[in-house]
């Protein structure tokens, strides 16, 4: 197959990138930011993170711009790195305040065994942290995430302070994201299935 004249123009946008050129970065930025920006809103439901995060992939591109003169075909290999972004976003943003998701995942019949029982595996770890946290942190960390509870709910039926609601819930993402810190390769399967989640 003979290269057409996109390809041939991109190749060479390449090569001038690769080389520091940063009008022929900007062209390529151009081409693909809204592409990538749609990608990202679709996955991510927040325009503002969506904006950051596609800027946070051409920044990856720009930075490590040397590679891009081995690059055959650029657009497969921009979603590459966006994946990663994104991915690495959800992996810090998102898990905690998605519980309710990976129950669902977990309970999805479609699911491979090896899948479930590494999910499986993964809820008993986020049990385990929750049942860590101190008895009333942790009363108000369930009623936030499992029963859907404001903090000025919480504050009433436990009779503190919504200032206070806040400080435990906070505390309570620290102490379990650092518990579950030692079970990344779970945290990996569980980011992967809430992307497809987020993308259908």
């Amino acid at each position: 197959m003979v290269p057409n004249n996109h390809t041939n123009n991109e190749l060479l946008l390449l090569k001038q990138t690769a080389a520091g050129d940063e009008k022929a970065f900007q062209l390529l930025f151009i081409s693909y930011w809204d592409k990538l920006y749609a990608n990202a809103l679709h996955l991510i439901k927040s325009p503002e993170t969506a904006r950051d995060l596609t800027q946070e992939v051409f920044i990856k591109i720009w930075l490590k711009r040397e590679k891009l003169s081995a690059v055959l075909l650029f657009e497969p290999w921009l979603y590459r790195v966006a994946k990663n972004v994104f991915i690495d976003h959800l992996r810090k943003q998102l898990v905690l305040d998605s519980l309710h998701d990976i129950q669902s995942i977990e309970d999805n019949e479609e699911q491979s065994p090896q899948r479930k029982l590494e999910l499986n595996e993964l809820i008993m770890q986020v049990n385990s942290a929750i049942a860590s946290l101190p008895a009333q942190m942790q009363a108000a960390f369930r009623l936030s995430r499992f029963h859907g509870l404001t903090h000025e709910q919480i504050a009433q039926r436990m009779n503190i302070s919504k200032v206070t609601s806040q400080n435990y819930i906070a505390r309570s993402l620290v102490v379990i994201r650092k518990y579950l810190m030692q079970f990344l390769t779970s945290w990996t399967i569980v980011f992967m299935l809430l992307a497809e989640k987020f993308l259908k």
